[in-house]
């Protein structure tokens, strides 16, 4: 996403000399941060989607340092490609790569990847990201400097004046919308995308998720057979009364414009959709107009998925890795309220100021993380397979809510299996 830049960095970088070149951290060595940069050029792996507070990090890093950034774009789909290009043995001196346990897995990180466990900019991260973002067998590979994306229930604040907390409450919500606002649509979702229906799903689970089904699945102690999976599914199709008429054929650009205008009162999406707001209409109409709720089956629980860590791969380079660890410094450092004023965003680190740019009800997500959210979408340790695929076929009727679970079974064991994961 595109924003805009807000200002020069003026802070000039800090950075601590030490006689001995590494560290100790986590029982391995880690990188002593180069001083002298001059001549030095880091290779960044990265999408072509990157966003701008990125690309205002390498620059601000450049005019701190004397270094260079020379960034190696992969065209979609990224992680595919990237993986690809990793599985010949090339390495980069740092990545924006996914921070999920399966991705992770895939990167064989105890052999390729630096162990970040205890660095100082690791212990700044907000929300659990220090152990939840880029971990794999308790160890921290990465550094997020973007907050999760908070999975949760916007609504409009005249329309629905008390929102619902629980799928019960939803139920009653949609029901009263229809007998008191006859020409609005309570809920809607966008099946011709198909990728925003996993969103709902993801929300009702989450009760069950952190009540230890998760962490069953990934020890094989559970199926997503399991009757918490399924009934999810039959309250997703019970709801299809509620939802827009064209399920199967909207769009996520509909729902951003339909819910904007107050034709449509609530929508499942995740605070990804605040910056899309923010460009049309404003962060002072969507404090007046919008509002975002916590919402699974029984509580007002958020869940949430973290997006790209910074991971530093082992080059056998000492100066490209010293150079790389003063880089990892910097962007937690004298280089983030920077990146975190032009992405608009919450920072994710402690000691930073959030921009006035962030509307009420993105912080109220980040609010509800802090206080009672939990994160387990990117904890999986294998794949479920194509859910929004799965969901496709449950709204045009062609799979039962069981169907779906099977399905979603049949893919999580093969992918165990594939992965070679302990009890498969």
């Amino acid at each position: 996403m595109k924003r805009t830049i807000l200002g020069l960095l003026t802070a000039a970088l800090v950075l601590a000399g030490c006689a001995n070149p590494m560290t100790k951290t986590g029982g391995q060595t880690f990188p002593q941060a180069a001083t002298d940069l001059t001549g030095v050029t880091l290779t960044v792996w990265q999408s072509n989607t990157l966003q701008a507070g990125y690309k205002t990090l390498f620059a601000d890093f450049e005019k701190a340092t004397g270094a260079k950034i020379r960034p190696e774009i992969f065209p979609d789909p990224y992680e595919s490609n990237l993986l690809t290009k990793w599985a010949t043995g090339t390495r980069p001196d740092l990545m924006i790569f996914q921070s999920t346990a399966s991705f992770m897995r895939r990167l064989d990180p105890a052999k390729n990847l630096y162990d970040l466990t205890g660095q100082d900019f690791v212990a700044k991260q907000r929300f659990g990201l220090a152990k939840t973002a880029a971990v794999l067998d308790g160890k921290n590979y990465g550094l997020s400097l973007e907050p999760p994306s908070v999975f949760g229930l916007w609504y409009n604040k005249q329309l629905v004046p008390k929102p619902p907390t629980n799928l019960a409450e939803l139920v009653d919500a949609c029901k009263t919308i229809k007998q008191q606002h006859p020409g609005v649509t309570p809920l809607y979702d966008a099946g011709g995308d198909q990728w925003t229906t996993q969103i709902l799903p993801f929300m009702l689970w989450t009760d069950a998720m952190k009540a230890g089904l998760q962490d069953k699945l990934n020890d094989n102690q559970a199926q997503w057979t399991n009757p918490a999976i399924v009934d999810a599914l039959k309250a997703y199709k019970s709801l299809e009364p509620c939802f827009n008429s064209n399920l199967k054929t909207g769009t996520y650009a509909e729902q951003q414009e339909k819910f904007a205008a107050g034709q449509v009162a609530m929508i499942p999406q995740g605070t990804w959709i605040s910056s899309d707001f923010v460009k049309s209409i404003g962060v002072t109409a969507m404090n007046e107009k919008l509002g975002w709720q916590a919402l699974s089956t029984t509580s007002p629980t958020a869940a949430y998925s973290t997006t790209f860590s910074i991971q530093m791969p082992r080059t056998g380079n000492e100066k490209q890795e010293q150079a790389a660890a003063a880089f990892l410094k910097f962007a937690a450092g004298a280089g983030y309220q920077h990146f975190v004023d032009v992405q608009k965003q919450a920072p994710a680190l402690t000691g930073f100021t959030t921009p006035t740019e962030v509307p009420a009800a993105t912080q109220a997500a980040y609010a509800a993380l802090e206080s009672d959210g939990t994160s387990y979408p990117q904890l999986f340790a294998a794949d479920f397979g194509p859910f929004p695929t799965f969901m496709s076929k449950l709204i045009n009727g062609s799979s039962t809510p069981e169907q779906v679970a099977a399905d979603l079974q049949a893919a999580w064991a093969k992918s165990a299996k594939t992965a070679g994961l302990t009890g498969f």
